[in-house]
């Protein structure tokens, strides 16, 4: 038809996704054509759908109702619609229709498809961090994993407790390390829609693992632990606010690792 075009293109290397390059107008006499354009992909059973649209000249509020449609069919399926590539100035009429509070959109499609490793397969995600056993390096350490947890959709309040929990195991890391042995904190990081893992390595320093097994095992509840308290909360509070914590010894090190589900 004239006017509106829209190519179905395969995903390079990713057969189970589907693109539309959509080029021209997205006016309401497009309906019809994306309604049938549509029908086309709920026969292949594919249920992510990329539109790619950087070619696109004018939208009206009709065009973007039917693609509205689209995508809650996808998502009852398990899937979804997300737009790539648009220009700022069609995503600032998109803004202004309301479209931008029900698509996702993404600037390439190298993200739109990490998006789908996310949100569709379910994958998680893992960042290994080193640095060196002082107090100094544990603030922007655990302020960064709070914003990974933010970017990956964590409300304020999970990435507030995580960010707690991040700060009370990286200091016992370093409290409780060896001061002989200068052997960087390890902290290793997997995070999913469900849940958020951390696993913190030190060198163990046979002075303090004593004390410190004295402490894992007896991990008294903190009814006075208040959140916005910095320190003085120890494994209590690890405890508290996360849904697993487990405490290995060995003579090389020790590794804790925390399971924090998220709650929204």
């Amino acid at each position: 038809m004239p006017g509106l075009k829209i190519q179905k293109q395969p995903v390079e290397l990713r057969p189970d996704l589907t693109m539309w390059k959509i080029d021209g107008p997205l006016d309401p006499e497009s309906i019809g054509y994306i309604h049938r354009e549509f029908d086309s992909v709920l026969e292949t059973k594919q249920n992510f759908l990329i539109a790619e649209m950087s070619g696109v000249t004018h939208v009206s509020s009709a065009a973007i109702g039917q693609l509205m449609g689209c995508r809650q069919l996808l998502v009852e399926r398990g899937g979804d619609l997300v737009i790539t590539g648009v220009s700022l100035d069609i995503k600032s009429k998109l803004s202004a229709m309301g479209a931008t509070k029900i698509f996702k959109f993404y600037n390439e499609m190298r993200t739109a498809i990490n998006a789908y490793h996310w949100e569709v397969e379910r994958k998680s995600e893992k960042v290994w961090l080193s640095f060196p056993p002082q107090l100094q390096f544990v603030p922007p350490v655990r302020q960064m994993v709070s914003r990974i947890a933010r970017q990956k959709g964590y409300t304020q309040r999970d990435s507030f407790r995580i960010e707690t929990i991040v700060d009370e195991v990286c200091n016992n890391a370093v409290e409780h390390g060896s001061e002989k042995v200068l052997k960087n904190i390890e902290l290793n990081i997997n995070i999913d829609r469900e849940k958020i893992e951390l696993e913190v390595i030190n060198a163990s320093d046979p002075d303090k693992i004593e004390n410190l097994k004295a402490l894992s095992t007896a991990m008294p509840k903190a009814p006075d632990a208040k959140m916005g308290q910095k320190r003085g909360r120890g494994l209590a509070l690890i405890k508290m606010l996360s849904n697993s914590l487990d405490i290995n010894f060995s003579g090389e090190g020790t590794s804790v690792h925390v399971t924090k589900l998220r709650e929204e």
